[in-house]
């Protein structure tokens, strides 16, 4: 049995928040930690298993510990702490933080 599949026979599941964006390079999002995502739950969450799908283009995923992953399209890269990170494509912008911005992204359902 393969690592993802154990993993996930043993966590209990209880909820899913899924939001998608589209982005022009260059950008880049601090994405929100699994602490401030918890809260959005009705359940009593204490820990939120972060993931990206890229389904097209490029990007990358840089953690506050400075380790860097780089993404292309089709690729799915989860944070299972739910750390801090960033996600980009292109030269380094304004990046904008999510966690911010969540109350109205979720508010358009």
């Amino acid at each position: 049995m393969d690592v993802l599949s154990e993993v996930l026979r043993v966590v209990r599941l209880q909820g899913a928040l899924f939001y998608s964006g589209e982005f022009s390079s260059p950008w880049s999002v601090y994405a929100a930690g699994s602490h401030a995502l918890a809260r959005y739950f009705e359940t009593e969450s204490e820990h939120v298993i972060v993931y990206h799908l890229l389904t097209e283009g490029r990007a990358s995923v840089r953690l506050d510990s400075g380790d860097c992953l780089s993404l292309q399209a089709g690729d799915i890269v989860m944070i299972p702490h739910g750390d801090r990170h960033v996600v980009e494509n292109g030269p380094a912008t304004c990046t904008i933080n999510d966690e911010e911005h969540l109350v109205d992204v979720l508010s358009q359902g």
